[in-house]
């Protein structure tokens, strides 16, 4: 066993002992355990390596391995580390990482640094022992939130963990609250990362909101009584009295360093804006509608003088004196504007969100922000520089392919016999996607890392951009992902890490006060063809009632719109647990959403609307009546319980999954009844279908060929031999379309995504039906997408990120999959509409419900539908 991962260097400057972390995928039964890991450098020397199992196959083999090492590589050039199996880790390094617990502090001896982490209050260090001198001032460093009215809060720590004990990576974990205790009370974490045998820290600080938004009559602007408004969040260090003799500034890289020679005068280098040729861009509107920037680019100060400018800052900002001092680099400076960074001599303060901005901060209802922060505490005054482009680590595509971890890789470009992947066609590489951000300024804290939805402007008029955010509709995360581990191009990778954290901290609702169905749920993307207006990233605005009816305004959070393996596989790359629990989370809030409120009265009025619905029915043949519907919202629901399962939510969701289906479709279906040909209406049952074939390949992954698995595969068929029959390309019959346009072709390919599926679960005599009908709609859909210029628009490319990897699947022989035996699948057909089949709905519902239901539960519910 040999895997080759391919590190990079991007900046043209030699790295010594970069730390790297990284997931590796391993087929089943190929490595028992992480301990027989051993990691090589380009001349097969061993490397220390920390290894960490994330997930594992069914016989408890490794699945996926976390790695953290260090890496050497010459400026501007390339080397591969060799990761294969031995007895025994090989490799001596550095004295392992020393967590010493206490109740008003911790300490952690990286070898090279003494840090001591106060327990009670964020500051995040009240000493510093580096090089052989303090590295801070005995006063220990602070931080605070300054509120719109000028009051200050400071951050108390209400729980302290070790996340990762080491020995090469530490990462300690406080999460607490700004101010009082209380449920609308300002929280925080922070993920501070140590590292062997050096002085350095990596520290990830999120801001969160946790009270629910108001979001009165389904708008959700900026400006909601729910939101906090603030002035400013600094953290600031304090330097120890004579060490520093001169402050240095490098605002870019390559750029020649500022000197402040006086430290009495200090320096400040402050970003108020992208710096783009659209940094005035409405995108930035705040609640007061206006754009609050003034400044184009960045500022920096020294001392007296006079500022000087500049458009894109990434600053390296150094204290010290002689070789040693305190250096700071925020990597995303510029992208999640405004920041700031001031240093003079008594210490180096950094301002996530700085007080200068012209307009006033405002996280809404639920809404967080995460920023990224190295420090170095006995550092050359060029010695972190490195921070600002870290090394690229690629593990190598064929590793992926041999693994069989992820089914669904699309084509390796130029890959012989393969073809080219069906995205290439349409999107000249990731970089394509980088220069959509520059259209509308997709840049700031809050829009940075998200995918400008252009497919919504092509009937915009007028000069001013239209504003239209995608909130990762159809997982383009994951999608993304697929796409760096099938090519090894690292911009996929930094691509889909952007938007996994954009998705966690701004499209995530992380509220727990709202209704049920909204409170850790994720919002849709911008309402169609309209401006995002003072929503942002939240669909509704009030700005929409010039031109929309507010009876269809009503936003929020949908299982119809919940994605979640790309949070997963970022999880699986980072070891990141809010990345786990967010799919955790997002799996229980579509169940909720799906289901509904487990109250009576919810229950009575899902009661009252069956009733109604069987009122309507005249006659003829009474409809399908099944407990979930046959849409994305229950295909989405089953994929985020698979997805939940994977990261070690339990055989719960596995069980919910099974539930979902068998509440949904049967194979003894009157399928025509469903009117699954309305294509505006019924489209997005084959979103379902996808669901139901992963949840069939994670039951034969795990050997339960039941009673489950036999129901769900034989529904599959059912339905997909009904399309055999009657499915056409949508733009075959445009006149049924509201909106004819390209995105229907690039829907058309997850039809061949449900008939490959279909041909590898299939009997020998359906096989080849299967196979030919999926190659007929693939090659129908690319041939319809070719057609339209607007087939490169956000919208279609994320679809045939999600399904274009089918193709090359289709040019292939498709292996059966079918076990040697197969039980009958069990349970009656999905109800027809009927008196019986509503009172036995509701009697069913209304029996759940007070099981679990509270007065308080009932009360919360009608207070929610009241204010």
């Amino acid at each position: 066993m040999e895997k080759r991962i391919l590190i990079t260097e991007p900046m043209g400057e030699a790295r010594i002992g970069e730390p790297l972390r990284v997931g590796v995928p391993f087929a089943c039964g190929e490595l028992e355990t992480v301990e027989h890991l051993v990691l090589s450098d380009a001349v097969g020397a061993p490397v220390p390596v920390q290894a960490a199992a994330l997930k594992q196959w069914k016989d408890g083999s490794v699945k996926w391995a976390l790695l953290d090492f260090t890496a050497t590589v010459p400026g501007g050039g390339s080397v591969d580390y060799t990761l294969s199996r031995g007895e025994t880790r090989a490799a001596d390094g550095p004295a392992p990482i020393t967590i010493i617990t206490g109740d008003d502090e911790w300490r952690i001896d990286t070898g090279a640094a003494l840090f001591h982490l106060d327990t009670r209050q964020m500051r995040p260090f009240t000493r510093v022992m580096a090089a052989g001198r303090d590295g801070i001032a005995p006063s220990g460093g602070s931080c605070f939130l300054k509120l719109e009215d000028n009051r200050t809060l400071a951050p108390f720590i209400e729980r302290v963990h070790t996340e990762s004990p080491g020995p090469l990576r530490a990462i300690i974990r406080l999460e607490g609250r700004f101010g009082p205790a209380g449920e609308s009370s300002p929280r925080f974490t922070s993920r501070i990362h140590f590292f062997s045998g050096t002085s350095r820290v990596l520290i990830e600080f999120t801001l969160l909101n946790p009270r629910p938004a108001v979001h009165p009559g389904g708008l959700w602007d900026l400006g909601d009584t729910g939101s906090l408004v603030f002035s400013g969040l600094s953290c600031h260090i304090p330097l120890a009295d004579g060490s520093v003799d001169e402050i240095i500034c490098s605002p870019e890289s390559g750029m020649e360093p500022a000197r402040c020679l006086n430290p009495d005068d200090g320096l400040s280098v402050y970003q108020e804006s992208s710096g783009g040729a659209n940094w005035q861009s409405p995108i930035h509107r705040d609640r007061t509608g206006l754009v609050p920037m003034a400044l184009r680019g960045y500022e920096l100060n020294l001392g007296n003088g006079a500022p000087s400018s500049g458009e894109r800052a990434t600053p390296l900002v150094w204290c010290g004196t002689g070789e040693r001092g305190v250096s700071v680099v925020v990597p995303l400076f510029w992208q999640e504007f405004p920041t700031a960074i001031e240093a003079d001599r008594s210490g180096l303060s950094i301002e996530l969100f700085p007080a200068r901005f012209p307009g006033r901060h405002e996280l809404q209802g639920g809404e967080q922000k995460t920023f990224t922060m190295h420090l170095d505490f006995a550092a050359s005054p060029a010695g972190l520089n490195w921070a600002r482009a870290p090394l690229n680590a690629v593990v190598d595509p064929e590793v992926h392919r041999r693994a069989g971890v992820l089914m669904d890789l699309p084509p390796a470009e130029g890959a012989d016999g393969d073809g080219p992947d069906l995205v290439d066609r349409f999107v000249p590489g990731p970089e394509a996607l980088i220069r959509k951000r520059e259209e509308i300024d997709e840049y700031g804290w809050r829009n940075y890392g998200e995918l400008y939805a252009d497919h919504e402007a092509v009937y915009h008029r007028g000069d001013a951009p239209l504003i239209s955010h995608y909130n990762n509709q159809y997982d383009p995360c994951a999608g993304m992902y697929r796409k760096f581990f099938a090519t090894g191009n690292p911009l996929w990778g930094r691509l889909a890490a952007e938007l996994a954290r954009h998705v966690l901290d701004i499209d995530l609702y992380h509220c727990d006060h709202d209704r049920e169905e909204y409170n850790r749920g994720l919002f849709w993307h911008t309402d169609h063809y309209l401006d995002a207006g003072l929503g942002t990233h939240r669909s509704f605005s009030r700005e929409h009632l010039k031109v929309k009816d507010p009876r269809f305004c009503g936003g929020g959070p949908g299982a119809e719109h919940c994605y979640t393996s790309g949070l997963m596989i970022h999880y699986f790359q980072t070891g990141d647990p809010a990345f786990r629990d967010a799919v955790v989370s997002l799996a229980e809030w579509a169940i909720r959403s799906l289901a509904g409120p487990f109250t009576v009265l919810a229950a009575m009025k899902r009661g009252t609307r069956h009733i109604a619905q069987l009122r309507r029915v005249n006659g003829g043949i009474r409809p399908l009546f099944p407990r979930y519907p046959l849409t994305r919202g229950t295909g989405n629901t089953i994929n985020a319980c698979l997805d939940a399962y994977e990261v070690g939510g339990g055989d719960r969701f596995l069980e919910r999954a099974e539930e979902l289906i068998r509440g949904t479709l049967h194979p003894d279906d009157d399928i025509d009844a469903r009117n699954l040909l309305n294509a505006e209406i019924a489209w997005s049952y084959t979103v379902l279908l996808v669901a139901v074939a992963k949840y069939l390949d994670k039951k034969r992954e795990l050997g339960r060929f039941d009673a489950g698995y036999a129901h769900a595969r034989a529904s599959l068929l059912a339905y997909a031999e009904w399309m055999l029959r009657h499915e056409y390309p949508y733009l075959e019959k445009p006149e049924i379309l509201e909106y004819p346009n390209e995105t229907w072709a690039a829907q058309d390919l997850r039809k061949s995504v449900v008939f490959y599926h279909a041909a590898r679960h299939a009997p020998p005599e359906l096989r080849q039906a299967f196979v030919e009908r999926g190659k007929y709609f693939f090659t129908a859909a690319s041939q319809e997408l070719s057609r339209h210029v607007s087939s490169r628009f956000t919208r279609p490319v994320a679809l045939m990120l999600q399904n274009g990897w089918v193709g090359s699947r289709l040019g292939h022989q498709i292996p059966s999959v079918l076990p040697e035996t197969i039980p009958e699948p069990s349970g009656p057909p999905t109800p027809r509409l009927g008196i019986g089949s509503v009172a036995a709905r509701i009697a069913g519902d209304l029996f759940s419900a007070a099981r679990v239901t509270s007065l308080r539960r009932e009360m919360s519910w009608l207070k929610a539908r009241l204010g």
